[in-house]
């Protein structure tokens, strides 16, 4: 760290010591705390006699009182140190009478060329020169007025200190201005001094957002702001304007002093922040907040005069909106900063690319300028703001332009063009800017704008003119209208008493906004009553379509559930076939196993009970043949017959007595009918195989109950139940004989003895 000293002595007795920082620029607050202790007790000023740097050091409390007292502040440094920044340092030396000890040493000079002294001179008598050459007219001789003088002095350098901080500390687009009256007009007659320096001044052009301008020269609405797909590109471009607009609150963790950041210069900021973000572009264009302003929109409306220059050099697009199309000089214009300041002027230097664009109201920058005369406390730097515009149109054509590039706006912007092309520009509501001046009452505005040419006939689309408002009928006079014209045209003039004082004629004035208003109110109620009368047809129709909506829907559902109900029989009819036919390939392969063709089948019911197996049924001519041969063959023995005799001979039998082809007509004539004959054989086998089934069922109960039997056995005789069987045939031998009432138990125990093995 680089500190320089400084030693100097005051009223030839007390000794003070300055510590700068030159790294940072900051001076140690330390050696200004007992001038400004006894500075404030001593009500502004300093007495050199009882000032003594060898008093006890300040509480916290005294000091933190001083610090506010006087606007300031303090940057703590590792070693517990505190400096303030060199401008603080210039404003209390200045305040305490003692910046001719320093300024050679510390080099303030090119500090006090910034410092407006016009305001200082009416207290303190003390010429600009005077403070460049480190000169003050105080002699010994006349120390009491000299003393007077300075305590003026430091109370007006006071007053302008607590407006400096109070602006410092604000918001930037609400800025107190803490001037009296007078100070407010002195002001106002200076910035409106027309500056001999611009002249001289050139105008340098940028080409980079002129791609698109070509004459002819027309007003054109505001580009979109660009939209920041990588948030990269935004944390890059707030980090960037954090350490430019904010350097004193940056982190200096990394530096070896406080607030390093303000030394770096502009290209020096812009190559560390790409270093910090090498894979990301520094995009200047984009919006930092959710109104879409971008960095050169804030700088304009702070009066920021230096960063919007570089912002420009640098390729920032002058020719971009916020959301709602207001470019960065409309920013400008509908804030107080830049009439506080004074750089309305040389800020179009390089924003005037911005005097051909209007927001997506259709507004140019003259309305704008007339809707901030409406504001409060803003009608002033309106009236400021539209001299300077038409100044430098005016000034522009004589003044050096600097650039290789072609610009048709430097080539095509002039006063005639301002007039044909902006002057009577209307909104979107048809306003002009005359007609807005008007109705908000500004007559500076007005009397303005009227002088430039503005048309004061030019009505709004609700039929409004300036002139239902007043303007330009003082100057009809001079016109000379005459004729019908005269007489709708003065019939808004004053008229005058009989001393020839001019009278305002307000009944005129009255009738004829009477007479508007009546129109207006019949062709609202007019337009009402039609909206009204399409409405109650739209509604009819509404309800009528509706009606036939419920009507379709019923259809639908009821043609809905048919197309169901038809489904669902459609598919029973269809599981009905497919069952037939299934039962059909089912019986006809039946038929074919028993061997019965479908002539045979037609017609049949094999399960009717129509058949009965018990039922006596015979074929005469073959019983009795059969009966022949059991009397005469067999005597009368059936079983021998069946031993003897098969089907196949019985048969042949019957086929030898029916030999001739005569008699094989006649056998089948006494045969019963094939149905029958088949249908008494289902029978006979549905019979058979019931049997059976009944002989199964008999022959196992007959088992079961045998089992039973023999267990019953076995327990009683206590032998195994494998052995009952061979000792059942002795066990009934042993008591056959004998009465079941008489049986010898003793004799039964011998002979079971006798049989266990």
């Amino acid at each position: 760290m680089s500190v320089v000293e400084a030693y100097r002595l005051i009223g030839d007795k007390v000794p003070l010591t300055l510590k700068k920082n030159n790294d940072t620029g900051y001076f140690l607050l330390k050696p200004f705390l007992p001038l400004l202790q006894q500075f404030h007790s001593s009500e502004g000023v300093l007495e050199l006699d009882y000032l003594n740097f060898s008093h006890e050091e300040l509480s916290v409390e005294q000091e933190d009182a001083l610090l506010s007292r006087f606007g300031i502040l303090v940057d703590t440094n590792d070693a517990g140190e505190k400096w303030i920044t060199g401008d603080k340092a210039l404003e209390l030396l200045q305040m305490l009478n003692l910046l001719h000890l320093f300024q050679d040493e510390f080099d303030f000079n090119h500090k006090i060329e910034e410092i407006d002294t016009s305001q200082l001179n009416g207290h303190a008598e003390v010429q600009k020169s005077d403070i460049h050459n480190g000169q003050h007219n105080m002699e010994s001789s006349d120390k009491e007025s000299n003393n007077e003088n300075s305590v003026s002095k430091n109370k007006s350098i006071k007053r302008v200190s607590k407006e400096s901080s109070q602006k410092e500390l604000g918001s930037p687009l609400k800025k107190l201005r803490l001037q009296n009256e007078s100070s407010e007009v002195q002001q106002d007659h200076k910035k409106l001094i027309p500056d001999e320096n611009s002249l001289e001044r050139p105008i340098f052009m940028f080409s980079h957002d002129m791609e698109d301008i070509s004459a002819p020269l027309q007003i054109r609405r505001a580009q979109a702001t660009p939209f920041a797909s990588d948030n990269n590109q935004r944390m890059k471009l707030e980090t960037f304007l954090q350490r430019l607009l904010f350097p004193a609150f940056q982190d200096v963790a990394s530096s070896s002093s406080p607030s390093s950041a303000q030394a770096v210069p502009f290209d020096t900021l812009l190559h560390e922040v790409d270093m910090a973000y090498p894979h990301t572009e520094l995009n200047i264009n984009i919006p930092v907040d959710e109104r879409g302003n971008t960095p050169l929109h804030w700088l304009a409306s702070i009066a920021n005069l230096n960063l919007v220059k570089k912002l420009v050099e640098h390729g920032s697009n002058r020719l971009l909106g916020d959301n709602i199309g207001e470019s960065a000089l409309v920013k400008a214009v509908k804030s107080v900063n830049n009439y506080d300041s004074g750089t309305f002027e040389e800020l179009l230097d390089y924003l005037y690319p911005c005097l051909i664009l209007e927001d997506s109201m259709n507004r140019t920058i003259l309305h704008h300028i007339v809707i901030t005369s409406g504001m409060a406390g803003c009608a002033a730097a309106a009236k400021y703001y539209l001299d300077i515009l038409m100044g430098w149109i005016v000034k522009k054509q004589s003044r050096t332009i600097k650039g290789e590039e072609h610009d048709a706006i430097i080539d095509s912007l002039d006063l005639k063009w301002v007039i044909a092309n902006m002057l009577n520009a209307t909104d979107s509501n048809g306003d002009t800017c005359l007609n807005i001046a008007s109705r908000l009452g500004n007559v500076a505005i007005v009397d303005a704008l009227l002088d430039y040419g503005a048309d004061p006939y030019v009505a709004n689309k609700s039929g409004l003119r300036p002139v239902d408002f007043g303007a330009g009928t003082t100057k009809l006079h001079s016109n000379g209208i005459s004729g019908v014209d005269a007489e709708n045209s003065l019939s808004f003039l004053p008229s005058q008493d009989h001393s020839g004082t001019n009278l305002p004629d307000t009944m005129s004035l009255i009738n004829s906004m009477q007479s508007l208003l009546s129109t207006v109110s019949q062709d609202y109620n007019t337009e009402i009553k039609e909206h009204q009368e399409k409405l109650n047809k739209l509604h009819k129709e509404l309800n009528s379509h509706r009606e036939l909506l419920a009507a379709s829907r019923d259809r639908l559902a009821h043609a809905k559930q048919l197309q169901d109900e038809h489904t669902l029989l459609k598919e029973q009819l269809g599981n009905i076939k497919q069952g037939i036919v299934e039962e059909e390939e089912r019986f006809q392969k039946a038929s074919k196993e028993l061997g019965i063709t479908s002539e045979d089948a037609a017609g049949a019911d094999w399960d009717s009970n129509e058949f009965d197996a018990d039922e006596p049924f015979r074929v005469e001519f073959i019983y009795n043949l059969l009966e022949s041969k059991l009397s005469t063959e067999y005597n009368g023995d059936i079983d021998k017959l069946l031993a003897a005799e098969s089907p196949e001979s019985i048969l042949d039998d019957v086929r030898s007595k029916f030999s001739t082809q005569n008699d094989n007509g006649k056998l089948d004539s006494l045969l019963p009918p094939t149905v029958l004959l088949k249908a008494r054989i289902h029978a006979y086998e549905r019979n058979e195989k019931q049997l059976d089934t009944t002989l199964q069922e008999i022959k196992q109960k007959q088992k079961d109950l045998e089992g039973k039997f023999r267990r019953v056995l076995c327990l009683c005789l206590k032998i195994d139940e494998d052995k009952v069987d061979d000792m059942l045939d002795g066990l009934l031998q042993a008591i056959s004989s004998e009465d079941p009432q008489d049986v010898d138990t003793d004799e039964m125990q011998d002979f079971l003895k006798k049989h266990n093995v």
